[in-house]
């Protein structure tokens, strides 16, 4: 049995979890640290942190109190909290098709959806990729909406805290995000009032717990060992015969997934988890996201050029998570497997919610195309340059093969390494 590649690394050192665990049992202050992350992000008028971005988005929801039955423009293609978010406001999300190579909403859909029920649009800058926010912020003041900048995924630590007509700026700093710190997330809002209003409402949630959160460093300890190849192929094997899902694996790393979930993540942050956040940001190096990237470049200029990835032409580019659009993701999955690469096909984290009544034609048909062929591919940090090329290469022949043959039953192997996915998983939260 090869050694499986891991999926994804954590971005989170020895040293961090190290000093988080030390902070649980330090009694500093909340407010003090809080305001030194405001004064380094852009200002603490001005800024918010909050247990999760999610959290954060909830606060900003009910400190709008819209009416109810409003409607907000949102990038079809999101995590599922963020629609039940809306949903839960009594709001109705109407997601709007992307163009996929750049990952920006479609303007003409746009344009067909925005009417005298629309409160706001929500623009995702998707899988690592940064778009320019002009045109949506353009298109908002002509409707006046309110714009939500959603940068959960696209952090990169080169100062930019969102475009400056944006009215709030949303950053994440989960599990496996970048810069992660299990948990935690950033608001900036260009009103400095609705940034004390959101901050009023959120120290009236109850504290999380810092001997939760202590819980949580010694699982991604864990988790960060286990992370090691030997270790993770045995964790897969052993996954594979007991009958395990990716889905529950996946699982394993969800900070507010399961029963009472809401209530989880209402709450505001510790002391421990923003004095950990306040380490990261301060000592956060740019360099890392160019080595990212130079590993990415390695295996993009091995594909063919038919070979699309879902934000190929977005200006700015971290490399979070590498997706590609196959042939058969399911059969590429599983011949990679055989090579000792592990990979996820499907939506992952991400969901295309059912158009809302009244928005029936609002399928997102390009988003739904190109994701239901997706496989994310192992390009990190913790991959050589010879086995980037290998699996560069690897990529290639499947795609030729399957092209040249079109029963391509024979391509999935008979017997492939063993791994925790015997179905293909759909909307888990294995990549957000």
């Amino acid at each position: 049995m090869w050694p499986l590649i891991p999926r994804k690394r954590l971005d989170i050192g020895w040293s961090d979890i190290l000093f988080g665990m030390g902070r649980c049992f330090w009694p500093g202050s909340r407010d003090r640290v809080q305001k030194r992350i405001g004064d380094f992000w852009s200002s603490s008028s001005d800024t918010v942190v909050c247990l999760a971005e999610r959290s954060g988005f909830e606060l900003i929801l009910e400190a709008l109190n819209l009416p109810r039955g409003s409607e907000i423009l949102i990038s079809a293609l999101n995590i599922r909290s963020m629609f039940e978010v809306i949903e839960r406001h009594g709001l109705v999300a109407v997601p709007i098709d992307l163009d996929m190579s750049t990952l920006a909403m479609k303007r003409e859909e746009l344009e067909r959806a925005v009417n005298k029920n629309t409160k706001a649009i929500l623009s995702a800058q998707l899988f690592g990729s940064r778009l320019p926010m002009d045109d949506v912020v353009e298109f908002a003041r002509q409707h006046d909406l309110f714009v939500f900048e959603d940068c959960a995924q696209s952090f990169t630590g080169d100062g930019y805290v969102g475009h400056a007509e944006s009215d709030v700026v949303m950053v994440s700093f989960g599990p496996i995000k970048t810069c992660s710190t299990i948990m935690g997330g950033v608001l900036r809002f260009k009103e400095a009032s609705l940034a004390a209003e959101v901050a009023r409402r959120q120290e009236e949630l109850p504290l999380h717990s810092r001997w939760n959160y202590l819980v949580w460093l010694i699982r991604f300890a864990e988790l960060k060992t286990l992370s090691s190849r030997a270790l993770y192929t045995l964790v897969m094997w052993l996954a594979h015969h007991l009958g395990v899902q990716d889905k529950k694996l996946n699982d394993a790393i969800r900070v507010f997934g399961g029963q009472d979930e809401v209530k989880k993540f209402r709450q505001k942050p510790s002391y421990p988890m923003l004095a950990l956040l306040e380490r990261r940001l301060k000592r956060f190096e740019t360099s890392s996201i160019a080595r990212r990237n130079a590993t990415a470049e390695t295996v993009i200029e091995r594909l063919p050029p038919s070979l699309r990835r879902p934000g190929e032409n977005a200006p700015v580019h971290n490399h979070w998570i590498f997706p590609v659009e196959v042939s058969d993701p399911v059969a590429l999955m599983k011949h990679l497997r055989t090579l000792g690469f592990d990979s996820i096909n499907g939506y992952s984290s991400f969901i295309i919610p059912e158009p809302p009544e009244g928005f029936e034609g609002f399928r997102a048909a390009e988003a739904r195309s190109m994701m239901e062929n997706v496989l994310y591919l192992p390009v990190h940090t913790g991959v050589s340059k010879k086995e980037l090329i290998q699996l560069a290469e690897a990529v290639c022949d499947f795609e030729n093969l399957y092209r040249e043959t079109p029963e391509a039953d024979h391509l999935t192997p008979v017997e492939p390494v063993p791994s925790a996915a015997s179905e293909p998983e759909h909307a888990t939260d294995g990549l957000g």
